[in-house]
């Protein structure tokens, strides 16, 4: 079985930047009932940074190298692993966005 696992790396952080950029998701569709529900942005946030972090961790056990999808910036957010005001921030705040179609 071959698969690309980086393509799962890349889906979970697009997710996650969509997330704290506050648009659309998957997972407003898993919960159209809860869009209004106002803790439903920050149970959101969560669920998007665990997967990230989930996916990276198994990126990692099968030796992919995940690190080069983001800036060094997000890195130090990711070995961090507390969802926390800066990552929420600072998150999309980066001057040097790795480059996606080189990929």
């Amino acid at each position: 079985m071959s698969f690309d696992i980086l393509s799962y790396v890349i889906e979970a952080k697009e997710e996650f930047d969509r997330t704290v950029a506050c648009k659309h998701t998957k997972f407003d569709d898993l919960y159209p009932y809860m869009l209004e529900h106002q803790s439903f942005f920050w149970f959101k946030r969560h669920a998007a940074w665990a997967s990230l972090l989930t996916t990276i961790h198994i990126a990692e056990g099968a030796g992919a190298d995940w690190r080069r999808l983001f800036t060094e910036r997000q890195l130090s957010m990711i070995e961090g692993k507390v969802l926390d005001k800066e990552v929420l921030d600072c998150w999309l705040e980066t001057s040097q966005e790795p480059d996606m179609e080189k990929i």
